[in-house]
């Protein structure tokens, strides 16, 4: 619906008005037109404030729906007991459903393979290592066998360090791209030009990544130290990164995702959700000084069991020690569990549930 004020147009929420309708005798369409003087009526009538409070926004005529890419249409297709895929760009947004409205599931990085189980149109369901289930659109991923999956981790891999960075088409700060990388994407070495990585990407593209941007994928592997110490240098690195929900990259984070990744850059396997990772580890008994946490222990916040509801875990970070910790809620940030610290986080003090202890 729309309101025509001074010559722009404002479009408020119809359904907000619609609610009143019963109060107004009006019922206003979708793309109904409306004056100023009969739009403040309606608002009078149904009781709502006479401040454009309704009002989303001031823009040009609506333009037509986005169609590029609308819930798959068609049955879906069981694919072969063969079929694995590796991913070909910098981060694949996984989806709970095969659709970009579907809420976001998690990411996959470029190099990364998948197990590929259905296909809906041009999504496919897929299996991550860690062995979570959702959709990927196909042109995120190239098909392929395990044995071409095998080949692609038994080459020369290279492992991206940097936070994000460029695969250019020649070796020079101001080449063409080829794909935008970020930490922990892989690739395949297959030569070296003075400061540069010749690289492979899994679908046969090629070209030139910095040297200071990645690393041997073994020498990293086999230099991982899971110290506290490094658990915390790591996790704070992402301060102040935005909050995203599915999110498990410099991108964008939700609280396992940050877990999972901080954890996973010092060489231990989280899996994906707070609830999954609440079962890894050993439990660390909690009292009222929380005197058994150690630096780099999980800790996880949600809603305690009551009647037949059972306990529900909504929210996890890392312990930091002194009853602070860091975590994914809005943006990656350090809280306290101290009622009396001006960085209390009274929502996480009321909600703290279990703890667990990963490091060795």
């Amino acid at each position: 619906m729309k309101c025509i004020r001074e010559g722009a147009e404002l479009v408020f929420d119809v359904h907000t008005l619609n609610s009143r309708r019963a109060a107004t005798g009006f019922f206003i369409g979708a793309h109904d037109t409306l004056d100023m003087k009969s739009f403040q009526l309606i608002q009078w009538l149904a009781g709502l404030p006479l401040a454009l409070a309704a009002c989303s926004a001031v823009r040009p005529e609506p333009q037509a729906p986005e169609t590029e890419s609308p819930t798959a249409r068609g049955p879906v297709r069981e694919l072969g007991e063969d079929v694995w895929g590796l991913v070909t760009v910098s981060v694949a947004n996984a989806r709970e459903l095969p659709s970009h409205k579907a809420e976001m599931a998690t990411q996959i990085l470029l190099g990364e393979s998948v197990r590929a189980w259905k296909q809906k149109g041009r999504w496919f369901e897929i299996e991550t290592g860690d062995g979570y289930r959702c959709w990927l659109e196909g042109g995120t991923f190239v098909r392929c066998g395990a044995a071409e999956v095998q080949r692609w981790q038994r080459a020369p891999l290279l492992f991206v360090t940097a936070l994000e960075e460029c695969v250019r088409e020649a070796p020079q700060p101001d080449a063409l791209p080829v794909t935008d990388v970020v930490l922990g994407c892989r690739l395949k070495r297959t030569g070296e030009t003075g400061d540069w990585f010749q690289v492979e990407l899994p679908d046969g593209r090629a070209g030139f990544l910095p040297k200071h941007a990645a690393t041997d994928l073994a020498h990293w592997q086999a230099t991982r130290q899971p110290t506290a110490e490094n658990i915390e240098r790591t996790a704070k690195q992402f301060l102040g990164r935005p909050y995203l929900w599915g999110g498990n990259t410099p991108r964008g984070l939700d609280c396992s995702g940050l877990t999972k990744l901080v954890f996973a850059l010092n060489g231990i396997e989280l899996k994906r959700n707070a609830s999954q990772q609440a079962g890894q580890g050993v439990e660390v008994p909690l009292d009222r000084n929380l005197s058994q946490l150690r630096k780099g222990d999980l800790v996880f916040f949600g809603h305690r069991a009551r009647g037949n509801r059972p306990e529900r875990i909504t929210h996890v970070g890392i312990y930091l020690g002194d009853k602070l910790f860091i975590h994914a809620s809005q943006r990656v940030r350090i809280n306290s569990l101290d009622a009396a610290s001006p960085l209390c986080d009274a929502e996480r003090v009321r909600g703290l549930l279990k703890a667990r202890r990963v490091l060795p």
